[in-house]
């Protein structure tokens, strides 16, 4: 019986680690504001090619130790410049509410135009689990070397 419980023991415990190493550590709020500093000071020197890395979705832009890290960029029109989800690219999301109809994105622009950096949070749908969870999301004001104001953001859940 003995012999079981310890089996069992270390079998739970290989599968909690499998499971941490598969989902990737927790994002923090420090690894969420680095990347956005650190893309922010790209975009500042070459706002294009910044944004074809997103887009492609490469280390660091999309963590590939933790995809649940990313970077993601609007214009002042709440429209999406880069994602490293293609299909976002391009478009408009102004006036658009999460499910709890809070217009989260016009916030995001809203609040970096309006105070440089700053925390937005609402409800969003998390990758691989049911039901809505809160998140939240970190911008910066910064004006790209095309000489456009873009607004670089990274986001976690809570």
């Amino acid at each position: 019986m003995k012999k079981l419980f310890v089996f069992l023991t270390v079998m739970g415990l290989i599968l909690s680690f499998s499971a941490l190493a598969i989902s990737g550590t927790p994002v923090t709020k420090k690894m969420v504001i680095s990347l956005v500093e650190k893309v922010s000071q790209e975009i500042t020197k070459d706002a294009p090619g910044t944004f074809a890395k997103i887009i492609k979705a490469e280390h660091p832009y999309k963590n590939k130790d933790n995809p649940a890290l990313y970077v993601f960029v609007y214009d002042t029109d709440v429209k999406i410049v880069a994602h490293p989800k293609k299909v976002l690219v391009g478009k408009s999301y102004k006036g658009k509410p999460d499910v709890k109809g809070k217009k989260f994105r016009d916030d995001i622009v809203n609040t970096g135009l309006k105070n440089g950096t700053g925390w937005v949070d609402y409800s969003y749908q998390k990758p691989g689990e049911k039901g809505i969870h809160a998140k939240t999301t970190y911008l910066k004001l910064v004006k790209g070397s095309d000489g456009k104001k873009y607004i670089v953001c990274a986001g976690m859940y809570k």
